[in-house]
């Protein structure tokens, strides 16, 4: 393949998700920490991220993407890798060649993938999601035992785990997910007294774990804060502990205005006179999210935080000042440290009115990304 001819880069840093691993992995305990790698790892880059996850000793990898969950098996992943609901039926045999665990919640599928399993002269490997009340996806609760039942009995299945998602940010949000994990908790020992055996139960999140809720479950699904975020109001949980992945994002700077004066033209992109404007090559298009009203984004350049006077598709337009303070081809630096100056995320979540994640999201697979130690 050839590499990318453009200049923006995302350095990521995998020394940071080992320590938020190991962080994680205290706050749970005796539970196992399954991590979720969904939407190209939180748009980290998910090949890479997933073998550093698994060179860490971490044994099951959960994403919503079956397209990743493929691309990881040929990069020579070989973890368990959980998918979430969403596959489609003629899409089993697919799953059933890569070793992959799919999500049940309804009987047409589990029929399906047991006659595919059959076929392929397999036991496919099933989890059961349970809606206890987040209303997106799963077996509705009160339905889950029957349903949960029927699967277990299946000759072509193997029941691997039942799980629920119960996210929250806010206290009260954390009391409304506490009651539905109650109930989800009732429903596990209703199966295990039934003589159903579930390998694996899961209830919580980052939300769940960072803010120290009750939890008789064997296992985490944990996203936000192996990288760095906390999806939590401050009042819950501080994550001063955890370590931001993102080391630097970067474009190259492409024209200097060396004029001592320029004059702004209707329309144009001049800058008053005694500034000095210069071109990023990132823009837009890379998935940068521009300013909110009242708002200015700056980035690093020559050591220094500058604003930014534009965005367009492709491109920056920043104020250098009245300095030589950056040359032509020099790296920008649009989050990171460079000396004294830095910028965050968090700062462009500031600017934007984004959340990180929502920054992250913008930004993934636009935007090559280097994985460093």
């Amino acid at each position: 393949m050839t590499p990318p001819l453009r200049s923006p880069r995302m350095v990521v840093d995998l020394s940071a998700l080992r320590d938020n691993l190991a962080l994680v992995r205290h706050c749970a305990g005796p539970r196992e920490v399954i991590a979720s790698i969904k939407a190209n790892a939180y748009g980290l880059g998910v090949v890479g991220i997933a073998q550093a996850l698994v060179d860490a000793g971490v044994e099951k990898l959960w994403t919503g993407n079956p397209d990743e969950a493929v691309a990881l098996r040929e990069a020579g992943i070989t973890a368990q890798i959980l998918l979430f609901g969403g596959v489609r039926p003629k899409h089993f045999p697919v799953l059933l060649a890569y070793d992959l665990q799919p999500t049940l919640f309804e009987d047409q599928s589990a029929e399906l993938l047991a006659a595919a399993a059959l076929a392929a002269g397999k036991r496919a490997r099933v989890w059961v999601k349970v809606d206890a009340g987040l209303g997106r996806l799963g077996v509705p609760l009160e339905q889950a035992g029957a349903f949960i039942r029927r699967l277990a009995s299946e000759p072509a299945l193997e029941l691997r785990g039942v799980y629920t998602h119960l996210p929250f940010a806010s206290q009260d949000g954390r009391a409304w997910a506490i009651d539905r994990y109650s109930a989800f908790k009732q429903l596990t020992v209703d199966l295990a007294q039934s003589g159903v055996s579930i390998p694996v139960t899961q209830a919580w999140g980052s939300s769940g774990l960072l803010s120290g809720a009750p939890d008789s479950s064997t296992a985490v699904c944990v996203g936000h804060a192996l990288y760095g975020l906390s999806p939590l109001t401050p009042e819950l949980a501080s994550r001063k502990e955890l370590k931001p992945l993102v080391k630097s994002l970067s474009a190259d700077i492409i024209r200097v205005d060396y004029a001592t004066e320029s004059t702004s033209q209707a329309g144009g992109y001049a800058l008053s006179k005694r500034r000095r404007p210069a071109t990023v090559a990132i823009g837009l298009g890379d998935g940068l999210r521009p300013a909110a009203s009242g708002h200015s984004a700056r980035v690093i350049a020559g050591g220094r935080c500058v604003p930014v006077a534009a965005f367009t598709l492709e491109h920056l337009m920043i104020d250098l000042g009245g300095e030589n303070c950056a040359a032509l081809f020099d790296q920008a630096t649009i989050v990171g440290r460079v000396g004294h100056a830095e910028i965050t995320l968090d700062d462009w979540a500031h600017w934007t009115g984004a959340s990180p994640l929502e920054l992250m999201m913008s930004l993934s697979g636009r935007i090559p990304v280097v994985h460093e130690e």
